[in-house]
């Protein structure tokens, strides 16, 4: 081979010319081949001399220790990644820093244009360090208590934060926000977090504060009992676990078993009883005494009454009255009472009789009561013949007795002159002898009586009656 600078004419060179990459452009060259003694024709060889590309536009990246990295990024065409100033393959995969360990980490790029690749950028990366954080983790607490915290920071961080993520846990329950060391008194299970800066890096731990909750104690309702009865107190308590537990209910001069979470009272009044438990978390030294009341009301007795001894007609129905309860039973004999289970039935006798009632008031306490029916025949006016006002509490005053009478007009009383002495229209008012306030003198004396019975009938009656001195 014969090289040559031109087309045509020139002396050929044996050794091939090394072409200068110093610029860019174009340049052609000329070989032809000697065979003995001819030479052939000169063969063009163009040799073109591309632009270097420059390097891809970086930038200094940073990130804080610990915090996930993203893939780096340059600018450029055909971006090929490094890690040497100079050798190896590149990769077309931007890579991901780790961050794990603070400290500077350079990367390097280049872009291709065409057949040509650039130099290569380098890209430093800068992970600094984040203020690790120990000495930190989850503890029990009695509730009511407080707890103290001094974490470890390294290295010591340039500020301070700490908060609760429990939403039912307010930030005041901490006793410093802003400083490493501070004091939690939650009133229930919580967990706190610690957030450090150093440097425009955070790094945050948590902690978990399990409360040992007091327990709760509940006497119970308010129980109502008879006069002379009893009734069980029955103590409960709730947020408990691994506890041990000393009861006692006071006062104790009315219960069975005071020391117990149960027990039988009997007071003849009105009672407040205290239940008061004190307990002992096994291996927290949480030691709680609570305490609830309930009043055992003791009730008044029951006042049965039926009535006031009285009068009935014989074979008719007489009306019965009873109070003091809100359910009624009457007896004796049951068959003779219209509803035996009415506060107000009827009954129908035809001999004297005692009625008897009993009364239950609302929670079951009961009385007992009887009225006593004198049976007459009737509807009359029943007259004693004599009476001896003399002040010794026997027949003293002259009295008419209306049996199955509704209404007593009058009751009259005359001398054997026809002088009216005595009237009243009411049936349990009677004469007491006196005329003008003096003793009427002894004698037999008139009288008069009428009102009308049940069937709205005038009943009218008269006779004498002798004064007895």
């Amino acid at each position: 081979l014969l090289w040559y600078a031109t087309a045509a004419g020139g002396v050929g060179s044996a050794t091939a010319p090394t072409p200068s990459t110093t610029f860019p452009g174009s340049t052609n060259y000329y070989v032809s081949q000697a065979t003995g003694i001819c030479e052939g024709p000169r063969a063009i060889i163009t040799v073109t001399v591309n632009p270097t590309p420059v390097a891809g536009i970086v930038a200094p990246v940073s990130y804080c220790q610990g915090v996930p990295a993203t893939p780096l990024i340059a600018t450029g065409s055909n971006i090929l990644w490094y890690t040497t100033p100079t050798g190896g393959i590149g990769s077309p995969v931007a890579p991901i820093p780790s961050t794990a360990t603070p400290g500077l980490t350079t990367y390097y790029i280049s872009q291709t244009v065409g057949v040509c690749e650039g130099p290569r950028a380098a890209i430093p990366v800068l992970v600094n360090p984040a203020a690790l954080i120990s000495g930190i983790g989850d503890s029990s607490l009695c509730q009511g208590d407080s707890i103290h915290y001094i974490p470890t920071v390294t290295p010591n961080a340039d500020a301070y934060a700490w908060r609760s993520i429990t939403p039912t846990v307010p930030n005041s329950t901490i006793s410093n926000l802003n400083t490493k060391e501070t004091t939690f008194r939650p009133a229930d299970n919580a967990q706190y977090v610690l957030r450090t800066t150093l440097a425009g890096c955070f790094s945050e731990d948590s902690v978990r504060v399990n409360l040992k909750l007091k327990p709760v104690a509940d006497a119970g309702p308010n129980k109502p009992i008879c006069l002379n009865g009893s009734t069980l107190l029955r103590g409960t308590i709730t947020h408990v676990s691994n506890l041990n537990f000393n009861y006692s209910w006071t006062p104790t001069d009315s219960l069975s078993t005071p020391n117990a979470i149960q027990t039988l009272a009997d007071p003849i009044v009105s009672t407040w009883y205290h239940f008061t438990v004190t307990t002992t978390i096994a291996g927290y030294g949480c030691d709680f005494t609570v305490y609830d009341s309930a009043k055992v009301i003791v009730q008044p007795p029951v006042h049965a009454f039926a009535g006031n001894d009285t009068i009935g007609i014989r074979n008719m129905p007489h009306q019965l009255h009873g109070t003091g309860g809100v359910s009624y039973t009457w007896s004796s004999p049951t068959a003779l009472i219209n509803n035996p289970y009415n506060q107000n039935p009827t009954a129908v006798l035809s001999n004297d009789a005692n009625i008897y009632l009993r009364v239950e008031d609302a929670i079951g306490c009961v009385g007992f009561d009887s009225v006593f029916i004198k049976v007459y025949n009737g509807p009359t006016f029943y007259v004693p013949s004599a009476f001896s006002p003399n002040g010794d509490g026997l027949n003293d005053v002259f009295r008419v007795i209306p049996v199955g009478i509704a209404t007593t007009d009058y009751l009259r009383v005359f001398n054997r002159y026809g002088e009216l002495l005595f009237e009243t229209t009411q049936w349990l008012k009677g004469w007491d002898g006196t005329w003008h306030g003096k003793p009427a003198p002894e004698g037999t004396y008139v009288w008069m009586a009428r009102g009308t019975n049940n069937k709205n009938e005038i009943v009218e009656m008269r006779g004498t009656v002798i004064l007895i001195r």
